[in-house]
């Protein structure tokens, strides 16, 4: 029997990656988060705090043989800007303090994002895992380059395991309730006048494939995670039949801080790619570790805009 342990359970990836693991047979899922699971699991949620003594305890007896760390998503808009920084990098850093001594664990798979590599006008037209991070960054991007730091540290002490990181473009669907997918669905979408960026999206479902790949197929490193293809934002909208609004500066800075009274909190990562916009290369996902989307960016989007479903609350 496998043992997987999965951090971010409450997260649509967590939860929709969980009911996905609970079908195979031979693997047993160990599921953890700080808040509870908004949808029913099979597996029981444990709530804990990672930077609690207490959990890494909790990890050491509970000996997984792999870990999936998916409590990296940006939770500040629920959380507020400091506990979400705490959440990550600290959180992380306990966690990995506790990966260091549980030597029953042999495969780490980390959820990092594009936004690491930060967003510009003189940053690279394409970023490759090699790419320096070098642009607009705010402070989710700049917390998960330490967390891929304490990554790093622990695939250099632990040479038997296989630390894999995925950097996922932003994930969309009307069923994901995060930021981007907010931002998209607005009926009228608030856009900086002068700016139509390049965008790489990724539907959720291949977002889960991809971690559920990786677990099967384990290989080191960091890998870009996004469907094939780029769209400009404007493009996008006229998919999704929505309505851009250009407004210059100040207009646009007081629109995007208008929406939070409709509950839609754009983070500062999140306004830096509505405005630059980010492609990543993609040639180490699909030739170093074999996995492919199965929706390219154009069907990601239709499908996108076109499901039914309400949104699911999580993020």
């Amino acid at each position: 029997m496998r043992r997987i342990l999965v951090t971010g359970a409450a997260t649509w990836t967590g939860c929709h990656l969980i009911e996905r693991l609970e079908r195979i047979p031979d693997v047993a899922v160990i599921a953890v988060d700080e808040i509870p699971a908004p949808v029913p699991l099979k597996t029981e949620v444990r709530i804990f705090e990672l930077d609690n003594a207490e959990f890494a305890h909790f990890v050491i007896d509970a000996a997984p043989d792999a870990l999936v760390h998916l409590q990296t998503v940006d939770r500040s808009a629920m959380l507020g800007g400091r506990r979400a920084h705490d959440e990550a990098v600290v959180g992380s850093q306990a966690l990995f303090g506790a990966i260091h001594r549980c030597r029953s664990i042999k495969q780490v798979v980390v959820k990092s994002d594009l936004c690491i590599y930060g967003m510009g006008p003189r940053c690279p037209s394409v970023v490759t895992e090699d790419t320096a991070f070098a642009g607009k960054r705010g402070r989710y991007g700049r917390d998960l380059e330490q967390v891929e730091g304490y990554t790093a540290d622990a695939a250099a002490v632990r040479g038997d395991a296989v630390f894999t990181i995925l950097r996922f473009a932003p994930i969309f669907g009307v069923d994901v309730d995060n930021p981007v997918s907010r931002y998209l669905r607005l009926p009228v979408v608030p856009t900086r006048l002068g700016y139509d960026p390049r965008l790489q999206l990724l539907s959720g479902h291949d977002a889960v494939r991809a971690i559920e790949h990786a677990i099967d197929h384990p290989e080191p490193g960091a890998f870009n995670i996004a469907a094939p293809g780029q769209l400009y934002l404007s493009r996008i909208l006229r998919l999704g039949r929505r309505a851009p609004q250009p407004l210059p500066s100040r207009a646009y800075d007081i629109a995007i801080k208008g929406m939070r009274r409709a509950n839609i909190y754009l983070p500062e990562h999140i306004k830096h790619l509505v405005q630059y916009g980010l492609v990543a290369d993609t040639t180490r996902m699909t030739e170093v570790l074999g996995f492919q989307p199965n929706d390219a960016i154009r069907v990601a989007i239709t499908n996108g805009f076109r499901r039914s479903l309400a949104p699911s609350g999580l993020q």
